[in-house]
């Protein structure tokens, strides 16, 4: 009955709201709340240190911390001891600042510590980053996010390497509900903000991105010379990939040819390759179509209502010892590949083409198949004219039915390929009228090693210390409300901890960066959104909108700890907080520069 009585006062607050023209609801300028202030410039790790000689000796390392919520990140204060460096500070809204903590000595101590402790204006929500040593373990220097008093639960990390960076992003607000980057929200992140992207077109969306996704393992159907180091791109399957955000998928597809007769079509394999069309074509196999298709259907199954975009390239053939040229594709072997296609479930058949897909409002795409959503097959290969390119009937379509621009930096630095995605998207305006970008934008935010540095080190490396960290500070700090990318591609999704690629040793800093971009930076562009941004309730559903928070609160509500090896505790006893520094030592230091003369209980 009182729930009855609450959607009549709704309702009328609703009709007294229309009756007196005005419109809480709507999106205005002097409700942004983007903060334009200087936050001090971060670091990309050097080279020099994914030499693990010297990476193991390293004593620098950064904590980043992203805002996409309307409440200003404060620092209440900090205490650090046997460090050189604890230098952390406010972080304005919609803003990352990277906080450098550097140690005394050249390896741990066992008691070298320090705490930050942080608070969101205008709420009551705390939250404290911990840094701490513990000389027993090989991985000694820990970092402990601890958002218990966001009732976000604690989580254990280790630095992925020698001066590089551990990531938190934070979105939501007060009256929405806050998020974190500790643990991935649901899989079907776009169905539940249907109600705020459903009436935006594609191309003012935001969504991960998975690069060469399909080589999350080396298959070895072709006799060539790539390796795991130099070749797999991926830590997790496309099952995973998906449930970890990525809606937009870097395939590329070739048939493998028995050595004795290019007529025997051995299947169909994700590859990445030096160049496809190479007479001698260097690299391998990663997961079969097969394997591609049972993963997007048992993912659909579980979570309906998403846009999941599958741009296919390459399809060619080539031989098992790839050293004779590529195969053309005749209409025989595209029958078969358009008939393993078929099976993807969920597809979008003879969709409108009389306009691009990236101007199509979300709701066109995710209503579709009676709200199970769409899953668009946009083939971008060397088929020639003398074969189908497409089958809008079947739902596979030629990738010139979405406009995109595509940007490769090719930089082996991470240093120089950051800026340079930056200059890419900020060069294009978000918003609304002609000045309006038209296509869907894709930042490929990784690095190219050489062939040599790829081995020594391995893609995988380079995507968790220099490359991925680097999207959380410069990244961020390259956005605005009218400047971001659609896509951003990244190696190695979700991987945090080299070797590390358990669902439950995941990290979902770019899960929840998606999630944030969509609430919070577009949503703050009133060319983008023509309703209030959802962070930011309007009066007539303040009510409602506190009700239903706090109904999804209590369903959804996770207050436990993550370690760092991956170990979960969902009900901790309330007083474990790891890393909490009990007893300040004497020689602590306090932001303020104060130094402790004698050892004290900690008072925070």
């Amino acid at each position: 009955m009182r729930a009855f009585r609450l959607l009549a006062v709704l309702a009328s607050s609703s009709v007294w709201l229309l009756a007196s023209g005005q419109t809480d609801d709507a999106c205005r300028a002097q409700d942004r709340t983007y903060s334009t202030e200087t936050v001090p410039a971060g670091n990309h790790q050097p080279y020099e240190q994914m030499n693990p000689l010297v990476g193991t000796l390293s004593t620098k390392f950064y904590i980043t911390v992203v805002n996409l919520t309307p409440h200003r990140v404060r620092l209440r204060n900090t205490h650090s001891y046997q460090m050189d460096t604890f230098d952390f500070g406010d972080v304005p809204q919609g803003r990352a600042r990277q906080n450098t903590v550097k140690y005394r000595g050249t390896w741990a101590t066992g008691d070298d510590a320090g705490e930050a402790y942080y608070y969101l204006d205008g709420t009551d929500k705390t939250f404290a980053v911990r840094v701490k040593s513990y000389s027993s373990e090989s991985n000694p220097r820990r970092v402990v996010l601890d958002l218990s008093g966001m009732g976000l639960g604690q989580r254990e990390y280790v630095f992925p390497g020698g001066e590089t960076a551990v990531s938190l992003v934070v979105t939501g607000s007060g009256r929405y509900g806050f998020q974190a980057s500790l643990r991935h929200g649901p899989g079907n992140w776009m169905r539940n903000m249907y109600d705020v992207i459903h009436d935006r077109p594609v191309r003012h969306l935001i969504m991960p991105g998975t690069h060469d996704a399909a080589m999350s393992k080396i298959t070895n159907k072709l006799k060539s010379i790539g390796t795991e180091s130099n070749t797999q791109n991926q830590g997790v399957s496309i099952y995973d990939q998906l449930r970890a955000g990525s809606r937009w998928f870097d395939l590329r597809i070739g048939s493998v040819h028995d050595d004795a007769d290019a007529g025997v079509n051995k299947g169909f394999w994700a590859m990445h390759l030096s160049n496809e069309l190479d007479t001698v074509a260097i690299g391998n196999t990663g997961e079969s179509l097969d394997e591609i298709i049972s993963e997007i259907n048992r993912f659909t199954d579980e979570n309906p209502g998403e846009i999941i975009f599958l741009p296919i390239r390459y399809l060619v053939g080539r031989f098992e010892h790839p050293d004779r040229g590529h195969i053309q594709w005749n209409r025989a072997v595209v029958n078969d590949f358009f008939s393993k296609l078929r099976g993807i479930r969920n597809r979008c058949p003879n969709l409108d083409t009389s306009t691009g897909f990236q101007n199509r409002p979300a709701s066109y795409f995710m209503d579709r198949n009676d709200g199970k959503g769409c899953v668009i097959v946009l083939l971008n290969g060397h088929l020639d004219s003398s074969v189908p390119r497409e089958s809008p009937g079947d739902g596979i379509y030629d990738i010139g039915r979405i406009g995109v621009r595509d940007h490769w930096s090719d930089k082996m630095h991470a240093s120089d390929m950051a800026p340079d995605q930056v200059r890419n998207w900020r060069s294009v305006v978000r918003g609304s009228g002609g000045d309006d970008f038209g296509s869907l934008m894709i930042a490929q935010w990784l690095v190219t090693p050489d062939a040599v540095a790829a081995t020594a080190y391995s893609l995988q490396r380079f995507a968790i210390e220099p490359a991925n960290p680097s999207l959380y500070w410069a990244g961020v700090n390259g956005m605005d409300p009218e400047h971001w990318p659609n896509v951003v591609l990244v190696d190695y999704i979700g991987v945090q901890q080299r070797d590390r690629k358990a669902w439950d040793q995941l990290s979902a800093e770019l899960y929840t960066l998606a999630v944030g971009l969509n609430l919070y930076m577009a949503s703050e562009n009133c060319g983008v959104s023509t309703r209030r941004s959802p962070l930011l309730a309007a009066k007539a559903a303040r009510i409602a909108a506190a009700a239903s928070s706090s109904t999804r609160s209590r369903e959804g509500q996770w207050n436990g700890i993550v370690f760092a090896n991956g170990t979960t505790l969902d009900d901790p006893p309330p007083a474990l907080h790891p890393g909490r520094v009990e007893i300040l030592h004497k020689g602590t230091v306090f932001d303020n520069g104060t130094v402790l003369e004698e050892s004290i209980s900690n008072p925070w």
